[in-house]
């Protein structure tokens, strides 16, 4: 082999490591443009409060049903090969837009969501067989109880001087439901037709998703 064709071991492996670099990625439903405008809609009523939240980017509002973490390329195609047939064994169906509340609780809110109504049991069999296979390529997944919601924003940090922000959260998702700005009485329709795999970007201006699979649910039958 020539000076000219020959590699160092560093060159050698390159190739090898781009291919191995993780990614962080996560399953959602996308939403329709008529919820995340109205997403969007409450975010900006809220940011005017100046809380210390950490609010969800315009546009990229969706509802999760497994975050994953760091994910190598061979484990994504694991996960590409793994979901299609069991998720398109699920039949369609529609959810709908409910009222405010946050996580642990809105005594404790760490995280700010728009809850959605609908048949609660297709949603939890298809977040429990997402579970199941996801369990079964070995990813660590969330123990917690499955809600469906759509997240608004997070706490930036917990400290002593907003032991009022409970008290400030609970008076404005109160104020919302009562002048039917966020009601479950007048309730947008969220239908759940695929789940995607979705690689989240973090960068200066923010974070930016990919979607990196579509999985079909099945239509229902005439």
């Amino acid at each position: 082999m020539s000076e000219k064709t020959r590699r160092t071991p560093a060159q050698r492996q390159a190739p090898t490591a781009k291919a191995t670099r993780a990614m962080r990625l996560f399953l959602a439903v996308p939403l329709p443009e008529s919820v995340v405008a109205f997403v969007d809609t409450i975010i900006a009523d809220l940011q005017r409060d100046d809380w210390p939240i950490r609010w969800t980017n315009s546009g990229n509002a969706h509802m999760t049903l497994q975050f994953l973490g760091d994910v190598s390329p061979e484990q994504a195609e694991l996960l590409r090969i793994a979901l299609r047939d069991p998720i398109a064994l699920h039949t369609s169906f529609d959810l709908r837009t409910a009222n405010l509340s946050a996580f642990p609780s809105i005594k404790r809110p760490r995280v700010l969501w728009l809850g959605l109504y609908g048949p609660a049991h297709r949603l939890q069999s298809l977040h429990a067989d997402i579970r199941a296979i996801v369990n079964q390529l070995e990813f660590e997944t969330e123990t917690s109880e499955f809600h469906p919601h759509i997240t608004l924003g997070r706490l930036k940090h917990d400290r002593t001087s907003i032991k009022t922000f409970p008290d400030r959260v609970r008076a404005r998702f109160d104020a919302l439901q009562r002048n039917e700005q966020v009601t479950d009485k007048k309730p947008l329709a969220l239908p759940v037709r695929e789940v995607q795999l979705v690689r989240s970007h973090l960068g200066t201006s923010g974070v930016r998703y990919e979607i990196l699979e579509r999985f079909p649910l099945s239509e229902p039958e005439s």
